[in-house]
């Protein structure tokens, strides 16, 4: 039975490598409760052959990661319907996310907080506010960004100190 159960689980991974070869372009959850953020980051993308997936709860990053098969997700960890930490735990229990990297973007300042995310599975964490410098250096250690055909629609080197970060309240 163990046997049976290796195969399947080989089987499945072999066919999200097959599925991933397949794909143009990286898939990126990007998970933020602030649609100005998820704006700013598709943006800063957008001169990059990625699909930008928005999830703007917990509950709808996770179903988008699981559903789209993401190649990344980009999580703030204060929102509604599902934590960060939450998103965290139940990408790493899925076997079609468990290794996906994930990268927290929060603007939460409690120097625990690093630690325990890196504990729950994050590969990333960045403190709002980020450089888009910053960002997309992070984002190219998981996922190759290539530029569209059509050249830069945004360019990270015109606004050199440019910085994503939440208008509203603090997280």
């Amino acid at each position: 039975m163990r046997s049976t159960l290796q195969q399947s689980s080989s089987k499945k991974k072999d066919q999200q490598s097959s599925n991933n070869e397949h794909k143009k372009h990286p898939t990126i959850v990007c998970i933020d409760d602030d649609p100005d953020i998820t704006r700013a980051i598709a943006l800063m993308l957008s001169k990059y052959d990625v699909e930008l997936i928005p999830g703007f709860t917990g509950e709808q990053g996770i179903w988008q990661a699981i559903c789209r098969e993401a190649d990344l997700v980009i999580t703030d960890l204060r929102m509604p319907h599902g934590s960060g930490e939450l998103v965290l735990e139940c990408l790493r229990a899925s076997p079609r996310t468990s290794f996906v990297p994930v990268i927290v973007l929060t603007g939460l300042r409690d120097p625990n907080l690093k630690g325990r995310v890196r504990r729950l599975g994050a590969a990333g964490y960045l403190l709002k506010p980020v450089s888009i410098r910053e960002l997309l250096a992070e984002i190219r250690k998981y996922v190759e960004l290539k530029e569209c055909d059509g050249g830069p629609v945004v360019s990270d080197t015109a606004l050199p100190n440019a910085t994503i970060q939440r208008c509203g309240p603090p997280d």
